[in-house]
């Protein structure tokens, strides 16, 4: 009997350590689509995530706390985000994280202004981690939320300084999903673009459901019948990937310049269809840039996923401001260090340097415009394919920054 109790006083005191030290991890929660199409988007930030924060807790974590990432699948649904947002909360989650559709960040944002309002003693911290909408450091900007990609508009402006120097291109087609994201993309395409370029001709101007569709062939074949150049589209995921393989399928000989080529499937899609050097990405950077610490981030990180991680910097540049506003604050309480966060300057996985707004919590750094096409032997392709990034312009940060909208309410 003594025996009995003595493993039942074991297993308890097991239990409590183990509890204790569940409870001593920084929760870092990723409320993001881990079923249905965008999935396969989710599942790639979530390597970047672990592997960033993998280094971090190799050398203490956060001022001696492990960081600990949990999932909650939000189905691609803003109601569903809040949902799993209370979860995460209840799980202990001091951040919360989403990164697919614009939609659901802003649904995560409005959840936390109001839980943190009736919560003073518990607050938490919302990171947004790609989705790309300006609303979400403009009207909807909150004190708690922080935004770790160039907005739709910051690379708008930089695609408009790439193309005040193509004026070989005058004929533009259109091409976006609906939805809030899609829609403020395209306006400031034709407000941004338009002004750098007004000798160009609006050839097309197509709206279409937001990964619903399976065949692109009859946008395609309206692109090619309006003789357009050039094509723009702020699609992602497995939307992206389908138009550009009906592009190569039919033989459009249009470039394209796209704000999510980098990601999951366009490449596989851009290589499969031989279009050699007619994409072009819009974006934060991507593994075309030439940097020494990039491209050996870059090898450790396929050596160990078999992806790429520059396709998704704003985790990387999220858990290095995150770690460094730690050290800054001394504390891993949530007010010290959304005050750290204000102004820290840090450098990008691409080797730039970049610091978080402390008007409206934009990150503000440099933006690449980049090309796909075969790489030499050796060099850093994407997807197995053979292709990769090749730079051709990078567009300064004060540039891109532009003048902030936001009207924060502030504690």
């Amino acid at each position: 009997m003594k025996k009995t109790n003595v493993l039942f006083a074991s297993s308890l005191a097991l239990m409590a350590a183990q509890g204790a030290f569940a409870e001593d991890t920084f929760k870092f929660a990723m409320i993001d689509p881990f079923s249905g199409p965008a999935a396969v988007v989710s599942e790639r930030i979530e390597k970047v995530l672990r592997f960033a924060v993998d280094d971090v807790n190799g050398k203490g974590g956060l001022n001696g706390q492990q960081i600990e990432i949990l999932t909650f699948d939000n189905k691609m649904s803003p109601q569903e985000t809040a949902i799993q947002a209370e979860k995460a909360i209840d799980a202990g989650a001091r951040i919360l994280q989403t990164s697919v559709s614009s939609s659901n960040t802003f649904a995560l944002v409005d959840f936390v202004r109001k839980y943190n309002r009736r919560n003073p003693d518990s607050k938490v911290i919302v990171f947004d981690g790609a989705s790309h909408d300006p609303a979400i450091t403009g009207e909807k900007c909150s004190y708690y939320s922080f935004s770790w990609v160039l907005n739709a508009e910051m690379k708008t402006a930089g695609l408009a300084s790439y193309l005040s120097g193509r004026d070989d291109i005058t004929k533009v087609y259109l091409l976006n999903a609906e939805g809030s994201s899609g829609q403020t993309t395209r306006q400031s395409i034709l407000d941004m673009v338009g002004m750098a370029r007004p000798d160009i001709e609006w050839v097309g101007d197509d709206t279409h459901p937001l990964q619903k569709i399976t065949d692109f062939t009859p946008y395609i074949a309206k692109i090619k019948a309006s003789g357009a150049q050039a094509v723009i589209t702020s699609d992602w995921g497995a939307d992206l990937a389908l138009e550009l393989k009906a592009a190569g399928e039919s033989g459009l000989e249009a470039e394209w310049f796209t704000y999510f080529s980098t990601g999951p499937g366009a490449p596989t899609a851009m290589a499969q269809s031989g279009l050699d050097g007619l994409v072009y990405s819009a974006f934060d950077g991507d593994a075309g840039i030439v940097n020494d610490d990039l491209a050996a981030y870059e090898v450790q990180f396929r050596a160990a996923t078999n992806t790429s991680a520059s396709a998704f910097p704003g985790d990387t540049s999220a858990i290095r401001a995150l770690t460094m506003a730690a050290k800054v604050a001394g504390t891993n309480e949530v007010d010290d260090l959304v005050a750290a966060l204000e102004g820290i300057e840090f450098e990008t996985v691409y080797g730039a340097p970049a610091f978080m707004r402390p008007e409206d919590h934009q990150i503000v750094t440099q933006m690449a415009v980049s090309k796909f096409a075969p790489v030499a032997e050796g060099g850093l392709d994407e997807e197995g394919t053979g292709w990769g990034w090749t730079n051709v312009a990078l567009i300064p940060a004060d540039t891109i920054a532009l003048p902030s909208t936001c009207e924060m309410d502030r504690p």
